[in-house]
């Protein structure tokens, strides 16, 4: 009887608890038609306060989390604050980016897999099936056919392509590679710019399909069709084209 008992009390005590739902909030949903604005309180709960006007993401530095982990560079301390389970959210996702862009995807993997109890939490477990593809770390210069003809464009960024392969920095290629390409009509407008024709498009870790695992997006601004040639190498530095553009990418160590 006592095991019975116990089942019964358990049964009782979850009672209260479902009976604390909002009815009205529950009605709203029950009554949601294909079309109309879902319930303001199932958007953002409780209070149902909506921010109506995008996020232009200006804000003080300071006032996030990530802007302090960011800046940390031992990874030990990072993989206790993603591995203790009072870390909240937004501790976990700033942790582990940070951990990623200092120690690659496979090393953020293999510490998930050797902890896998701390790694049973949703947001860790999301994660680890995240880190299940395979990724690059990649920075990708592009010039436009609108800018520069096609040709001329993919023969700048050979000599771009050249000198990263001679052991040239980026920011010193990149910055070559954009003294000698400015941008004549912005700057006949106004002398003081500094624009350029060869745009510093991108610089993150992605998957073959395109997800950015650092900021949790999709980079659409990179070609699907390249991805999947880049990723697979995850090495060296390529100079591809589309019908609108060429593209350098060039591959960092992880």
């Amino acid at each position: 009887m006592k095991p019975f008992f116990l089942f019964l009390s358990g049964c009782v005590l979850a009672l209260p608890a479902f009976a604390q739902l909002d009815a009205i909030l529950l009605r709203q949903a029950k009554n949601w038609k294909s079309g109309e604005t879902p319930p303001p309180r199932l958007l953002k709960f409780p209070d149902g306060k909506i921010d109506e006007f995008p996020d232009c993401g200006l804000r003080v530095i300071g006032s996030d989390v990530s802007d302090y982990i960011s800046q940390l560079k031992n990874p030990e301390l990072l993989a206790a604050l993603l591995l203790d389970y009072r870390a909240q959210p937004e501790t976990l996702r700033a942790a582990s980016t940070r951990l990623i862009a200092l120690k690659g995807t496979e090393h953020v993997a293999t510490l998930l897999a050797s902890h896998s109890r701390e790694s049973a939490r949703s947001e860790l477990a999301v994660l680890a099936q995240l880190l299940r593809s395979p990724y690059a770390a990649i920075q990708v210069a592009r010039i436009t056919k609108e800018d520069v003809e096609l040709s001329a464009a993919e023969q700048a960024l050979q000599e771009m392509r050249s000198d990263l392969e001679a052991g040239t920095s980026w920011a010193d290629a990149y910055r070559k590679a954009a003294d000698k390409h400015p941008d004549l009509k912005d700057r006949a407008k106004d002398p003081r710019s500094v624009r350029t024709l060869v745009c510093y498009l991108y610089d993150s870790v992605v998957s073959p399909t395109g997800f950015d695992i650092l900021r949790y997006s999709m980079a659409t601004d990179l070609p699907p069709q390249h991805l999947a040639e880049v990723v697979r190498a995850n090495r060296g530095t390529r100079v591809l084209k589309t019908s609108e553009a060429v593209y350098l990418y060039h591959t960092k160590p992880q």
